[in-house]
């Protein structure tokens, strides 16, 4: 295995969401986030992506952790944590006290990101997703 800081190709990163099982995305729009993103952390058993993670944001205050994903045939093997242990250095080093950091996880994901500090929100605060239904 190895693991890369670099964006994938398109028809890699969009492989590996089927295989992961985390949806398809329109590959136009896919191409458009993945060469906005902060930090792109790819995971390779050899030319196969197998694992992905990403940080997003404006790279001043607001940074967001977003896709990260493993193929199903590779789950339980370690591989989230080496992509968040990454993702952990970059924002150890690009990230100050009063950056907003934040994630939105599928249970039972949460159990990696408690290791990584992030916690579930104060009663005075809530999350929200915007509805994206078209009118």
């Amino acid at each position: 295995m190895k693991l890369i800081l670099k964006k994938p190709n398109i028809s890699d990163y969009l492989s590996l969401r089927e295989r992961a099982g985390t949806g398809e995305k329109d590959p136009s729009r896919a191409s458009i986030a993945l060469q906005n993103s902060l930090l792109t952390v790819c995971m390779y058993d050899r030319d196969l992506l197998i694992g992905f993670g990403r940080v997003v944001g404006d790279g001043g205050i607001t940074y967001i952790i977003s896709d990260i994903m493993v193929d199903r045939d590779y789950h339980r093997r370690g591989y989230a944590t080496q992509i968040m242990d990454e993702i952990n250095k970059f924002l150890n080093k690009n990230t100050h006290e009063d950056s907003y950091v934040c994630l939105i996880a599928v249970s039972p994901a949460d159990n990696l990101y408690n290791r990584y500090d992030f916690e579930y929100l104060p009663d005075q605060k809530c999350g929200m997703v915007r509805n994206q239904k078209k009118i």
